[in-house]
């Protein structure tokens, strides 16, 4: 037994020194899990517990995303370690949102697409949501407008520009995901954005950008330019391509 536990702190020691000199990034699926698992296992064989879970769940994502009920059908796994895992997600997620949001302006799309993938992470349909910026580009509100299915989501133009006076801002940032496909804008993507640039337009409000997430990209109309104006002297839409 006191053998077992010599070998038992000489791997978590090697496990440690590793993740240290190469980062969290370089362990294998499990052996990240495994590392995950020391925060609530002091003396437990964390790799076989590892090993197990992923098999259970399919991979990494797969365990996190997994409920607290069904990570303790595996062995080992108590109440406070199912908790910690379960909780990751939101954890990243929230660590994210802080980190981009550190100075609190979100002046560059880099910065506005960052701060809205940690929002959406995780999501498996398409969502949609409108960010109210202030005159220094920092978020007022953040409003989520309508949940869809894993390939569509629509929207009601009222509840947009309903949002958009409610968010108390005269700029805001539309976007939604495409959990199951590209970062490109559709046909109906791109008309449904002409519909609300111009719904917003009558209401003093500008769509700053209209952004496209897939967990890893992200796709800017502004920058693409392909997002409208709407000319409120004259009425007209400016359609720059």
């Amino acid at each position: 037994m006191a053998e077992d536990s010599k070998i038992h702190t000489g791997h978590r020691r090697r496990m440690r020194s590793r993740v240290a000199e190469n980062g969290f990034s370089s362990l294998e699926p499990h052996e990240a899990l495994e590392c995950l698992l020391y925060i609530t296992n002091a003396r437990k064989n964390t790799n076989r517990m590892a090993h197990e879970l992923i098999d259970r769940f399919g991979d990494f994502a797969g365990v996190l995303d997994a409920s607290e009920e069904d990570l303790m059908t595996v062995e080992g796994v108590g109440p406070a370690t199912a908790r910690m895992l379960h909780l990751m997600p939101d954890v990243c997620r929230y660590y994210t949102q802080c980190r981009t949001g550190r100075n609190g302006c979100l002046k560059t799309t880099e910065q506005l697409a960052e701060h809205l993938m940690g929002l959406f992470a995780g999501a498996a349909q398409e969502r949609a949501l409108l960010l109210a910026l202030d005159s220094r580009s920092r978020v007022r509100a953040t409003l989520w407008l309508k949940d869809g299915t894993s390939d569509r989501v629509s929207l009601a133009i009222k509840d947009v520009v309903a949002a958009a006076l409610k968010g108390g801002t005269d700029r805001v940032v539309l976007c939604h995901n495409h959990p199951n496909g590209v970062a490109l804008p559709s046909r109906e993507d791109i008309q449904a954005t002409e519909n609300i640039v111009r719904a917003l337009g009558l209401v003093h409000v500008l769509l700053r950008d209209h952004i496209i997430l897939t967990e890893t990209e992200y796709f800017s109309m502004r920058d693409a330019n392909r997002l409208p104006f709407y000319d409120l002297a004259t009425g007209e839409m400016l359609r720059p391509y």
